[in-house]
């Protein structure tokens, strides 16, 4: 039994949101345009991670798993100013690809009851939408 299960009363029925990839892209940009790595290879480890750890959450009995994939990075002001927006926009794009394929196939064959992809981007150019920031 693993600590989780052991630990977390109904773990079955509780949600698992994973998220991870943002400082990582930000901090390979530097070996990406030094081409000490490429950005294939760098969507490849993250997403690998990725469904390595899902597989970890679902060993420990989480049922219900949601993975969101890296907002749009080029939006942010460290990547304004360091004048690497178009660099972020490529390699988030390229990551989230890559997530959006290895998750799905993840998640077919992991069986869980309830898997989804948490859209940042979509979600980020909602939030900033016309509609959005004048109700508010």
């Amino acid at each position: 039994m693993s600590f989780a299960s052991a630990n977390v009363p109904n773990i079955a029925n509780s949600t698992a949101i994973l998220e991870i990839g943002a400082n990582d892209v930000m901090n390979a940009i530097p070996d990406i345009l030094d081409n000490k790595l490429s950005i294939g290879s760098f969507a490849k480890s993250l997403s690998d991670k990725v469904v390595s750890q899902l597989q970890m959450l679902k060993s420990a009995g989480f049922k219900n798993i949601y993975v969101a994939n890296i907002p749009p990075l080029d939006k942010i002001p460290l990547m304004i100013m360091q004048k690497q927006t178009k660099e972020a926009r490529t390699i988030v794009s390229a990551y989230n690809q890559l997530l959006l394929a290895k998750t799905d196939i993840w998640a077919k064959a992991s069986n869980i009851s309830n898997f989804a992809m948490l859209d940042m981007n979509m979600f980020l150019q909602t939030a900033l939408s016309k509609t959005v920031t004048n109700a508010l």
